[in-house]
């Protein structure tokens, strides 16, 4: 798969409100962890500066989703 296809694809997950598991998208999309991490570091980055919301990980469901705008005035 294409560098820029899957971050586009994760991209679209995220704003969709969909969370991101390792495992499943390394499968899929047959990427190292260190790719997916490097992936999830400029898909941080890139959400922090065009929609102002942060990236995290939600160790409860082993994913990793945009945190709510309730969460952020929390």
């Amino acid at each position: 798969m294409n560098k820029s296809y899957v971050l586009l694809r994760m991209y679209d997950k995220l704003r969709d409100g969909a969370g991101i598991k390792l495992a499943e998208w390394c499968e899929e999309y047959k990427l190292s962890v260190a790719t997916f991490r490097r992936y999830i570091a400029l898909l941080r980055t890139c959400c922090k500066e065009t929609c102002g919301r942060e990236l995290v990980y939600d160790p409860v469901g082993a994913v990793y989703r945009l945190r709510t705008a309730a969460e952020e005035t929390a």
